[in-house]
């Protein structure tokens, strides 16, 4: 008498607890807004990870290619990370031929959620950006995000490396967060500089 309640009662929780956290990851029925104040970059406490590639194309002319090709375009396999279906400007220009720094756009992907991307710096041998606002599982353990290209000559070819941080929101959330981005974090951004790489030369010829 006193079990099978005891086992509904699991059970009936059960149900509660999987449709809330489906509820709570779910995609946002409207797009956010993203208006406010982006985060501070931190001094520290960041999980990074570095890659670079050699490209047969001078630097300015890959840099020329690259300011004009939309990463989503590249058609990088991310594995299981949802893909960028497609950008939208919020505020400034993504335009390469006018200052860009400040210049925020809202990141869709193809799960339905999105996140923030905004433009630091913007010079011809450094680009950072941030990310931050994710919708999606990524909120439970990124606070925000920051990514660096540098670009150096490498003897009349292209030294491209590019690195990238990410805040954890806790302690907690850190050892799982620095699994990722050793690991599937890591295979992305190795496939999109050799995406990079392919397009760059392609475009000299």
């Amino acid at each position: 008498m006193i079990v099978l309640p005891t086992v509904a009662g699991i059970a009936v929780l059960g149900v509660v607890v999987t449709f809330g956290v489906r509820r709570f990851l779910a995609p946002p029925q409207t797009p956010p807004a993203y208006t406010g104040s982006q985060p501070e970059p931190a001094e520290d406490g960041y999980i990074s990870h570095t890659e670079s590639i050699r490209i047969d194309a001078p630097i300015d002319a890959f840099r020329q290619w690259v300011n004009h090709t939309e990463l989503s375009d590249l058609l990088v396999e991310s594995g299981n990370l949802p893909s960028v279906v497609r950008t939208e400007v919020i505020r400034g220009s993504f335009d390469p031929d006018r200052d860009r720094v400040g210049a925020r756009r809202r990141v869709v992907l193809d799960d339905g959620h999105f996140t923030a991307e905004e433009i630091l710096v913007d010079e011809p041998k450094v680009f950072r950006y941030i990310v931050w606002g994710y919708t999606n599982y990524a909120r439970l353990m990124i606070d925000h995000a920051v990514g660096e290209f540098d670009f150096e000559d490498d003897g009349g070819r292209t030294r491209l490396t590019w690195t990238y941080s990410f805040r954890p929101r806790s302690v907690i959330v850190r050892p799982f967060l620095s699994n990722f981005v050793s690991g599937t974090w890591a295979d992305l951004m190795r496939n999109t500089l050799r995406a990079m790489r392919d397009g760059g030369e392609r475009q000299r010829t």
